[in-house]
């Protein structure tokens, strides 16, 4: 035999005005509540990794202009990595900093498209979690396509503007250097000459 409350349904009209009503209906709200803080918190926890990782990226960026200016010199370079100092040839540090660069902004693409598709659904189980309009949160949080996977006729019109917009910015570089080793010659023959009071 079941005990009579078992039988008993929140939607029967009965249990509604019963003094239980308000304790199920709070722990339906709390389950709510939870599902609310759960989703909250994995936006708040990709947001950290968000953050983690272009610091990587921004360390590493740091790292790899200093190579390219010739900052640092020598054949041989230390690195940190994982809680390790290891000295290696300058050209492997170059390599392995660009090749984990990559990776970790492939990390950062789909860490990001997590984070869209957990703020989506923050904001469908709890919409007033921002004051923003839903249609200026929906244009937010949409995930970019592909351009290059589909190039019809638009496609090729446009890869032929990039390449005749790169084409002229060769050209507009290449007068650009010539006027900046004139200006250094020019600059040379301006410059007094101190050697002879040495």
């Amino acid at each position: 035999a079941q005990a009579p409350h078992s039988r008993i349904r929140a939607a029967d009209p009965i249990f509604l005005g019963s003094p239980h009503s308000s304790f199920i209906m709070g722990l339906l709200d709390r389950e709510r509540l939870l599902r609310i803080e759960q989703l909250a918190d994995e936006v708040l926890r990709t947001e950290e990794d968000l953050v983690d990782l272009d610091r990587q990226l921004n360390g590493r960026r740091e790292a790899l202009g200093a190579l390219r200016r010739g900052e640092a010199k020598g054949g041989t370079q230390w690195i940190a990595s994982q809680g390790q100092f290891m000295r290696l040839p300058t050209r492997s540090v170059k390599e392995w900093l660009n090749r984990r660069q990559d990776e970790v902004q492939a990390e950062r693409g789909e860490a990001r498209s997590r984070l869209k598709s957990q703020t989506r659904d923050l904001l469908k189980e709890h919409p007033q979690v921002t004051t923003l309009n839903p249609r200026v949160c929906e244009l937010m949080l949409k995930e970019r396509k592909d351009v290059t996977g589909s190039q019809g006729k638009d496609g090729a019109a446009s890869a032929a503007a990039k390449a005749a917009a790169a084409a002229s910015a060769i050209a507009a570089s290449e007068g650009t250097v010539r006027e900046k080793v004139e200006w250094e010659e020019k600059r040379k023959k301006d410059t007094l000459d101190y050697s002879r009071f040495d």
